[in-house]
């Protein structure tokens, strides 16, 4: 009996094949040390000469493995560097514009590996150049309950520059909020409370902490579609038009990213009324709101220089075409480019996509071949707005609609050794929590316990009256297009760093010089057991979405929630104020309801040994069926976000909520009292429920 045939009709084998797959091509980590030592050796900004070297390296390595077909997929797209000629800066100087402090220009290297000629400085993306000069004020994390608590004390943000440190919500949330409140510049700093909380002389190289000197780069664009900013919805070829990016697709004010060694410059010298309590940092000094500095002589300069520049970007897609549905993809990616280094983000991610791919290799050479089709996707320019994998999908977007089943995304794999994580669509939250059950966790001391056991025993947010919570997706990496602007089921995992200090999903380096493959290989995974774990739980995914029978999806999962979801809206006091009925919502989530009960029934009294052609139609159903969450009939303010179930928060764009479109109009009605809209908006979501209760119709 042939391989695929054991496979498929003997579980005891495919679960021996499985094993094979999972443990003997990751017996060793010696491949992880390597890869990621490979990757980490010099800095890959996306553009730059190295990212496209490492690009042409693993498609050599995919052809190497057998790979049916290997391609580099070239996109010309717009990127936002460091203006070489026009470096950013920031002093402080006196009211006649002498310096008095000037701030390093560059990010100190505190090891020698660290050192190299490509390293670019520090710089946040797509915000305007410019010169502009005044007093500071400081505005916490920059959320809007931060701006309405200084406009409470009397403090008015109108012509001065916002200092506001790093977290809770994006960098262009953060720089957005201050132009709002009349703000001239923005000055972002990542504090030690959260970056350094065990003191700031206890940092890199002696323990993982971001060091006094370190910064974090980033986007910081008001922007809130991934890909080229110039060709938005089309994939950024030759002849596709592009349109004036400059006025509408950044902010207004410059913005710049410091180390808190440089904020302490600051904070020392600012005066005004005490900040909160919770306000108050990890900074040996008593944090004051401003505006303005003791000495009244002098105030912050900032000289912002970046550019914009079209550049080749290439993405890295790896083929293995299926047997009985190769016309059915299943894509596994992780983006390459990193802003310096980039060890844990994203090359830990990397190194487990290679030696996964590496392992599908060696199985393709024992006669094996999957029953859907596998595409390996290694993904240019994320951290410019998630550019490289968007351009792919926009350009590929009737075949992805029609053939893609999931899309499986690998950011950052290893970013600490606290716990395991897990989000994703609810059609398949079983399987991504149920495959954490099969790999043991290498960080725990006790024997046999798995990853799921790790996670549900130290992340109290992803355990929920002891039931497993996985979180839908928002914003942040290469899963956007697939499932906001396609509707294509999708699955992120990670391992996340915290520990005493609490839960993150980054990490104290992110971003920085330091993220270095000494970083990664001294305090977090010294010998790449973590990885080694990550990787088995991945190849155990892949094989579970390629080789099931039936997809491992289960509509099932969206009923209590899209009940919860109305109970909300129904306590809603304005609703009966302006006579919205919900009732006909309800029933269209019972339509849904009734037929995944049935789908489900359909699909258990389905023997495998039956008609193909019947799994097949059944298959197709379900993997259909996120796609009836699509809307492109009614105009959206967020091109490429047509999933009208879940979206991103647009004050947040990394967090998000389920109806996202009939939450924002009903912030906009509060305001303008359009609530005619809000029920337009509830009918858009009615549309796309019964269509896909329409769509798990028994045939």
């Amino acid at each position: 009996m042939k391989f695929k045939e054991k496979l498929e009709e003997n579980s005891d084998f495919r679960k021996k094949a499985l094993a094979i797959f999972g443990a003997l091509f990751f017996v060793t980590s010696l491949n992880y040390f390597f890869c990621c030592s490979y990757l980490t050796k010099f800095p890959h900004i996306a553009g730059s000469k190295r990212n496209n070297e490492l690009a042409r390296e693993i498609a050599r390595r995919w052809e190497h493995y057998g790979f049916d077909k290997v391609e580099l997929a070239r996109y010309d797209i717009l990127l936002s560097l460091p203006d070489p000629n026009n470096p950013s800066s920031v002093s402080i100087v006196d009211n006649e514009g002498r310096t008095r402090l000037q701030f390093p220009l560059k990010e100190k290297a505190v090891l020698p590996s660290e050192e190299s000629p490509d390293v670019l400085p520090p710089f946040l993306t797509v915000t305007p150049n410019g010169t502009v000069m005044g007093d500071v004020v400081y505005a916490n994390f920059g959320r809007d309950e931060d701006f309405e608590q200084l406009i409470k004390q009397g403090v008015s943000l109108k012509d001065h520059i916002v200092i506001i440190r790093q977290g809770r919500i994006f960098r262009g949330n953060k720089v957005h909020n201050a132009e709002i409140h009349g703000a001239i510049g923005v000055l972002i700093y990542n504090d030690p409370s959260e970056f350094a909380p065990d003191g700031t002389d206890n940092t890199f190289p002696k323990t993982w902490w971001l060091p006094k000197t370190g910064v974090q780069r980033g986007s910081a664009s008001r922007a809130v579609s991934p890909g080229d900013i110039s060709t938005y919805g089309y994939p950024s070829v030759r002849g596709i038009y592009r349109k004036p990016w400059k006025t509408k697709l950044r902010s207004r004010i410059p913005a710049h990213h410091i180390s808190f060694q440089d904020a302490l410059d600051i904070f020392s010298r600012l005066k005004g009324p005490r900040a909160p309590d919770s306000w108050q940092g990890g900074l040996n000094i008593t944090y004051r709101v401003g505006p303005g500095f003791k000495d009244k002589e002098t105030k912050i300069k900032m000289v912002v220089g970046s550019v914009m520049v079209k550049k080749p970007i290439y993405n890295v897609i790896g083929t293995i075409t299926g047997t009985q549905d190769s016309d059915r993809y299943v894509l596994l990616g992780n983006h390459r480019d990193a802003w310096v280094y980039g060890a844990s983000d994203p090359s830990s991610g990397t190194a487990i996509m290679m030696e996964l791919s590496r392992g599908v290799g060696e199985l393709l050479k024992s006669g094996w071949r999957p029953r859907r089709t596998i595409k390996f996707c290694s993904w240019d320019a994320e951290e410019q707005f998630i550019a490289g994998s968007t351009e792919w999908v926009e350009d590929n977007a009737a075949i992805l609609r029609s053939r893609a089943v999931a899309y499986l995304n690998l950011d950052i794999g290893v970013g600490g050794n606290f716990t395991f994580n897990v989000d994703g669509s609810p059609l398949i939250e079983d399987v991504l929590v149920s495959t954490a059950r099969e790999v043991l966790d290498p960080t725990s001391e006790s024997e046999g316990a798995s990853m799921y056991d790790v996670m549900m025993e130290r992340d109290v947010t992803k355990n929920v009256n002891h039931k497993p919570v996985v979180q839908n997706l928002a914003f942040g990496s290469d899963y956007v297009a697939f499932y906001h602007f396609l509707g294509v089921t999708s699955g992120d995992f990670t391992y996340i760093f915290g520990g005493t200090h609490g839960i993150r999903r980054s990490y104290p380096v992110y971003h920085s010089i330091h993220d270095t493959y000494y970083w990664l290989k001294t305090f977090v995974d010294p010998n790449f057991k973590i990885h080694l774990a990550v990787g088995q739980y991945a190849s155990r995914l892949l094989m579970k979405f390629v080789d099931s029978v039936f997809l491992p999806m289960n509509p099932t999962n969206y009923v209590p929630i899209l009940k919860k979801q109305i109970l909300h809206l129904k306590n809603n006091p304005a609703f009966k104020r302006h006579d919205i009925d919900l009732r006909a919502l309800s029933n269209a989530v019972k339509y849904f309801q009734n037929n995944s009960i049935l789908f489900e029934k359909a699909r258990s009294k389905v023997r495998i040994q039956e008609n193909r052609s019947i799994i097949r139609t059944l298959n197709n159903q379900i993997s259909n069926l996120e796609r009836a969450f699509i809307n492109t009939v009614e105009k959206y303010d967020h091109f490429l976000f047509d999933n009208v179930i879940f979206g991103p928060m647009w004050d947040n764009i990394y967090s998000g909520h389920y109806f996202p479109r009939v939450h924002e109009a009903i912030q906009r009605a509060s305001v303008k009292g359009d609530w005619e809209n809000v029920k337009k908006e509830i009918s858009v979501v009615l549309f796309a429920i019964r269509s896909a209760a329409k769509v798990l119709e028994p045939l």
